[in-house]
């Protein structure tokens, strides 16, 4: 199996927004209560990002609620950081609850926030869990020899590299370790990214990431694939040599940045099918479907 994009593509934009946006996009993704969860970025008509749940039976044809379900103003004593706006959620369920990593922007550049939630209508804020610059951050869905663990990809002094770090309690994070840098000369040769929330496997953790090559004055955003080491998860195993997906079609050259497939969400289903939730241009939201096997076929 390779990657096949749906044939209905995009599955979301901005026309399904039952209220004025500019665009919609960089969703989280989680199965709840038998159903597909999307926390999707939508880009307000002020420029400032905030979220929208959409939701879908089926996994492929979903309805986006009237209302927001997060701001920026609701973050409150955090306020300062999300100033101007909240971006690229990623969600790992732990136990019986929903831990959202995004990223607060605002002057004081982007971090990592976290929040939780058991319903995904009503949303816990724990604030910041990383200093700036940082962003693309996503928690390990269960604890590795007693430890949390989070990946995330800091930027100091031109570096855009990927790091894991461990946390007795979500909030309190340390014992970093350096992952994987970009590879020169490649299509991720300017900066590398998490994309996805690890799943594990027999095998190792999988991961999506993203890479970035600057052509000109512009930039091109390709997905590739990592395989991380069960116990201790800074191992890489291997990775995707090729992009998995990389724009292509119309809906993924053209729109507010083009040149861009960037993806913040993923499904596995209980027959190891991969649904892909990713946007094209960050303008839409679009569905690509593979297999557990064959990503990790790519990364060996």
């Amino acid at each position: 199996m390779s990657i096949i994009r749906y044939n209905k593509n995009p599955i979301l934009s901005k026309d399904d927004v039952p209220f004025p946006v500019n665009s919609i996009f960089n969703p989280g993704a989680a199965k709840f209560k038998n159903e597909y969860v999307l926390v999707c970025r939508v880009e307000m008509l002020t420029g400032r990002s905030s979220f929208v749940l959409a939701k879908s039976k089926d996994g492929k044809n979903f309805k986006v609620d009237s209302k927001t379900c997060l701001t920026p103003d609701e973050h409150k004593n955090f306020n300062k950081y999300v100033e101007w706006g909240i971006e690229d959620s990623r969600v790992a369920k732990i136990g019986s609850k929903y831990y959202l990593t995004y990223t607060g922007y605002s002057k004081h550049m982007p971090l990592v926030m976290l929040a939780e939630t058991e319903d995904f209508k009503k949303f816990n804020l724990l604030g910041p869990i990383s200093e700036p610059s940082n962003k693309d951050c996503a928690l390990f869905p269960e604890k590795i020899d007693g430890s949390f663990y989070k990946i995330d990809r800091p930027s100091a002094d031109g570096r855009h590299d990927i790091w894991v770090s461990k946390s007795p309690d979500l909030m309190h994070w340390g014992g970093y370790e350096f992952l994987t840098e970009p590879a020169a000369g490649t299509w991720e040769a300017d900066k590398i990214g998490i994309s996805t929330q690890p799943v594990k496997t027999k095998d190792g953790w999988l991961v999506l990431y993203h890479g970035v090559r600057g052509f000109g004055i512009s930039s091109i955003y390709k997905l590739g694939v990592m395989l991380l080491d069960l116990h201790k998860p800074w191992i890489l195993i291997g990775k995707s040599s090729e992009p998995i997906l990389s724009p292509d079609l119309e809906y993924e050259r053209i729109g507010d940045v083009s040149n861009v497939i960037f993806s913040n969400g993923w499904i596995i289903e209980d027959n190891g099918e991969v649904k892909i939730y990713y946007s094209g241009a960050d303008t839409n939201i679009c569905l690509a479907t593979t297999s557990i096997e064959y990503l990790i076929s790519l990364c060996k």
